[in-house]
């Protein structure tokens, strides 16, 4: 026969269940409120992110802002530097000319010189050549004391060269 109960039994019983249910309730009732501290947790951290990221955000539009600014600033600059270049280039194929006809008039110079100094040469074997003012004066010194022993008046006659002036002057 099934073994009956007694009342104490069943009520001490009865009182272990309920026990058994108070700590499962209670075991629930802390695992719910460590939950709720881990949402609450997780929801203020969440909040953190989300106020970060609008930051982040706002501050990526701003570095997007500085990119396009400085990207504009950036092709100016490189506009800038080849319109330099442009000159610097026109600049150099004029210096270049200059300097090819620098060459050219120094080559020119040298060659007047030498021709300068050629017509000194040829002026000063010329000049050797011309009878001085003491060779006319000489002449006619000659002339009149040969007149004189002749007898017959000569005029004076001076020669129909003229005496080239003595250049004091030193040939370049």
């Amino acid at each position: 026969m099934p073994q009956e109960m007694s009342f104490a039994q069943a009520l001490t019983e009865a009182r272990q269940i309920i026990v058994q249910q108070s700590n499962r309730i209670k075991a629930d009732l802390d695992r719910i409120k460590a939950l709720q501290e881990t949402t609450a947790t997780q929801t203020a951290t969440l909040a953190e992110n989300d106020r970060q990221l609008r930051q982040k955000t706002t501050e990526l539009e701003t570095a997007g802002e500085q990119v396009k600014t400085i990207s504009a600033k950036l092709e100016e600059a490189n506009k800038a530097k080849e319109q330099c270049e442009a000159v610097i280039d026109r600049q150099g194929q004029r210096l270049t000319q200059m300097q090819d006809s620098i060459a050219n008039l120094e080559k020119q110079l040298a060659e007047q010189a030498q021709r300068a100094e050629q017509a000194h040469r040829e002026l000063d074997a010329i000049r050797g050549q011309v009878p001085t003012q003491e060779d006319t004066d000489a002449l006619a010194a000659l002339t009149s004391l040969l007149s004189a022993k002749k007898g017959a008046p000569i005029q004076n006659k001076t020669p129909d060269i003229m005496p080239m002036p003595q250049d004091t002057a030193v040939a370049a």
